[in-house]
């Protein structure tokens, strides 16, 4: 498994439990196995314990929140999901976030010059990345329609990921008005809207059709053009 260079990446993974996999025969009680190690990083767990997920098909979100509280090693993390516990695993990985953030800033302060310089050039780039993402600068579609569908965005995605052919999307910028949302995306692991308003979701999956992907999920008994229309792109 590759390295996961930013936190929506850690957690995308768990999309797969919304789709359906019949290839695991293991049950959720597989996943009260998977706890975090006595030096691994809160990013590495979240990373491992969604690959765990991959190999349990149709769990509970509320039960996969319950199961990853436990399985968390004693920290500050851990202390505060315990007096405050998440109701979704939504939650969960919204504040897991914060943790993640706290732990790697304190371990860029503890690197050497050097390497403190090189990881703060890392992130100034990815921020970069982020205001160019924010502004609507990405590639855009050359049609106002999507393909029609015969099953839901997270579950195309979910079969889309196994097969190593999503390019999943830059972690967006921060913004204090997109975290008073309740509506969250994992597709881009952040607030402000949910994974069905997703149209980066949706353009990802039409790019997919149209290089000759997923062509099972087409919806062969809706006529052309009478998929969903493309709100127009508008910068933020």
């Amino acid at each position: 498994m590759g390295t996961i260079d930013s936190f929506e990446q850690l957690s995308q993974r768990f999309l797969h439990h919304f789709a359906i996999n019949k290839r695991y025969p293991k049950t959720a009680s597989y996943l009260f196995t998977v706890v975090q190690r006595e030096h691994e990083s809160l990013r590495d767990y979240v990373q491992r314990f969604s690959e765990a997920v991959l190999e349990v098909p149709h769990v509970n979100p509320e039960l996969l929140a319950s199961i990853m509280q436990q399985n968390l090693r004693r920290g500050r993390f851990h202390e505060s999901i315990a007096g405050k516990p998440p109701a979704t695993l939504d939650e969960l990985l919204v504040r897991a976030e914060k943790y993640i953030h706290i732990e790697e800033t304190s371990d860029v302060r503890a690197m050497t010059p050097s390497k403190r310089r090189v990881e703060e050039e890392s992130r100034s780039k990815r921020s970069l990345n982020d205001r160019h993402r924010d502004r609507g600068c990405g590639p855009a579609l050359d049609t106002t329609r999507y393909t029609p569908l015969n099953a839901p965005c997270a579950e195309i995605l979910a079969v889309a990921e196994r097969q190593g052919i999503v390019q999943w999307p830059l972690q967006m910028r921060k913004n204090p008005k997109r975290m008073k949302s309740d509506k969250y995306c994992l597709f881009h692991k952040d607030r402000g809207h949910s994974r069905e308003e997703c149209l980066h979701l949706k353009d990802e999956i039409e790019k997919l059709i149209r290089r000759g992907y997923l062509k099972e999920y087409v919806d062969r008994n809706n006529r052309p053009g009478e998929g969903n229309s493309r709100p127009p792109s508008r910068a933020t």
